[in-house]
């Protein structure tokens, strides 16, 4: 779609911001990841002869299946940040909504992160956090921008704060689901109620995880499909992770995810937060 000269209005500074954080995303966050796995695998067989825990014995699988995968997902939101900055340099009107739905997937990968490295490398804790603060950082650079009463920013903040935190939460549950189902002892194909909840759960969890991610973008434009990409997104991810809790009631993982998801519901039905994302497009003509 394209702007006219007119409506343009350049925007050097935030076209800065998305050109440091797409090169922090493509050298910072490959280098990082390589060497977070390293650790960790390194530091699996230790942990599963300490707790005698054999659940955790199937974790390699999940860190070199899904580490790579989130690493590849925030080297490609940086390449594209390079586009946007342009975009944002020359005052394109849908660049700053495209920039925060990139942001937020280094911003997720480094919540991801998260679980696996203060299980199995705690000394290697302060990587997640660089890598979430890369794309969270100038996430909410790019959010509290805008116009707005210190209010309606402070209800932004948590509206897609608790956004990406419920797609990350999610995504890690479902992954840990997987690698517990992986580790079971039992034949693949005798399947009893836990194994069930976790084989259905895991991908209702990332299909929610998708949504919202896809959500996040067209919301910060303040688009009403945006609105309801998020509230999908939100019931999708609380239904995956009730669906976990409801046959592993000791998993509080599960519970603390369907917790977050029902929070940033909360937030997307509020009046003066989720809903004034939408209020100009909602008015009529």
């Amino acid at each position: 779609m394209k702007t006219s000269t007119q409506e343009r209005v350049p925007n050097p500074k935030l076209a800065l911001v998305a050109a440091i954080a797409g090169l922090l995303c493509i050298t910072v966050v490959p280098f990082i990841t390589a060497d977070a796995m390293d650790t960790i695998l390194r530091g699996i067989p230790a942990k599963v002869a300490a707790t005698g825990n054999p659940l955790l014995a199937s974790a390699p699988k999940i860190v070199i299946g899904f580490f790579p995968l989130w690493n590849a997902l925030s080297v490609a939101a940086g390449i594209s940040l390079f586009l946007v900055a342009w975009a944002l340099n020359r005052g394109e009107s849908w660049a700053k909504p495209a920039a925060v739905g990139l942001l937020a997937i280094p911003a997720i990968t480094g919540a991801y992160y998260s679980g696996p490295v203060m299980a199995f490398a705690k000394s290697k804790m302060f990587y997640f956090l660089i890598v979430a603060l890369i794309g969270l950082v100038p996430y909410f650079i790019f959010l509290l921008s805008g116009k707005g009463t210190s209010r309606e920013k402070v209800g932004r903040f948590f509206l897609f704060l608790f956004l990406g935190v419920a797609a990350a939460f999610s995504f890690s549950n479902g992954g840990s689901s997987l690698r517990m189902f992986w580790a079971r002892p039992e034949p693949v194909f005798i399947l009893d109620q836990g194994n069930m909840a976790w084989l259905l759960g895991y991908p209702v969890n990332w299909i929610g995880v998708a949504v919202t991610v896809i959500a996040i973008p067209f919301l910060a434009g303040g688009k009403y499909f945006g609105f309801l990409m998020a509230v999908a997104g939100s019931l999708i991810m609380l239904t995956g992770n009730l669906m976990l809790f409801t046959f592993h009631l000791d998993t509080q993982e599960y519970l603390i995810g369907a917790i977050l998801a029902l929070i940033s519901l909360g937030l997307l039905m509020a009046p003066k937060v989720g809903a004034k994302a939408v209020e100009r497009e909602l008015q009529p003509a």
